[in-house]
């Protein structure tokens, strides 16, 4: 239950129990006994509406702290690694188009080399390369840049004109 509505339902709960304070009949007999009784457990049920969530989700928390702490994504080794490992592809693409740029008398600003990597962290190799052209670039033949590519990398490589 979000605790919006959570506390919408109290606040009606506790309204229902107020109105039924003030307009049940007095005394000591029956229906007004009954019925304040009847509403002081309708507010308490709607105060211990979320404790079945809270008993489970404290069963859940020792579960959940020792997966966090081995999690690789909390340890500053791993956050490193990912983060030179980024850097280092960035670097990788830009060594690419600087290599095309200079070999088919291009501005490096009008090609731009999309890389796919190997899913595999320890083995980091490009599994295919687009190459997407813009300005003078797209006069060029593709087919050219792209068996360079190849040659080059081992991996295919596809041209998208932009």
């Amino acid at each position: 239950m979000k605790t919006k509505t959570y506390f919408l339902s109290l606040l009606g709960a506790a309204f229902l129990a107020a109105a039924v304070g003030i307009l049940a009949p007095d005394g000591s007999g029956g229906v007004g006994k009954h019925l304040r009784l009847l509403s002081a457990l309708v507010v308490l049920c709607v105060v211990a509406a979320p404790l079945p969530r809270l008993v489970s989700g404290l069963r859940d928390l020792p579960g959940r702290v020792t997966e966090s702490i081995r999690s690789p994504e909390t340890e500053p080794e791993a956050r490193s690694d990912d983060t030179l490992n980024a850097a280092s592809r960035a670097y990788f693409a830009q060594a690419l188009t600087a290599k095309l740029a200079e070999r088919f008398s291009l501005r490096t600003d009008e090609i731009q080399c999309a890389i796919r990597w190997s899913p595999d962290g320890d083995d980091a190799r490009p599994i295919s390369v687009t190459l997407i052209l813009t300005g003078s670039a797209r006069w060029k033949d593709p087919h050219e840049m792209e068996q360079y590519v190849r040659d080059l990398l081992g991996c295919p490589c596809d041209t998208a004109i932009a």
